[in-house]
């Protein structure tokens, strides 16, 4: 596409620059995505996407670092608790379970447990 400018030569600099325009308006078109067919879900999720990528280097080292930590400590905590480790060996118990795992084998791994201190 040839413009022309008004002493009638070719102008090629407007031909780019109305190209070019043309070629990011189609691009901006083409990725949007309206809100209104985002499930509730979609939009919690890029709401919570939309936060973290306008973190610093700095916030996001933390807040990585924070979730870390947390799960560190739920991770101990559930671990003191023992519970579900009990309730395992509690399931495990029952006859038929598991094929080929019968009482003795259930009583082996809750010594195992208790002398390795996952139970208390």
């Amino acid at each position: 596409m040839l413009w022309r400018n008004r002493e009638g030569y070719i102008d090629t600099t407007a031909a780019l620059a109305v190209q070019r325009a043309a070629r990011q308006e189609r691009k901006v078109r083409r990725m949007k995505k309206r809100n209104c067919r985002r499930t509730q879900d979609e939009s919690q999720i890029h709401e919570k996407a939309v936060k973290m990528r306008k973190m610093t280097d700095e916030q996001l080292v933390h807040y990585v670092e924070d979730r870390v930590e947390k799960a560190r400590s739920e991770g101990r905590n559930a671990a003191k608790k023992g519970g579900s480790l009990r309730k395992f060996l509690e399931s495990l118990a029952v006859p038929g379970v598991i094929p080929g795992v019968g009482p003795a084998t259930v009583d082996k791994v809750r010594r195992y447990a208790e002398e390795g201190g996952f139970l208390e």
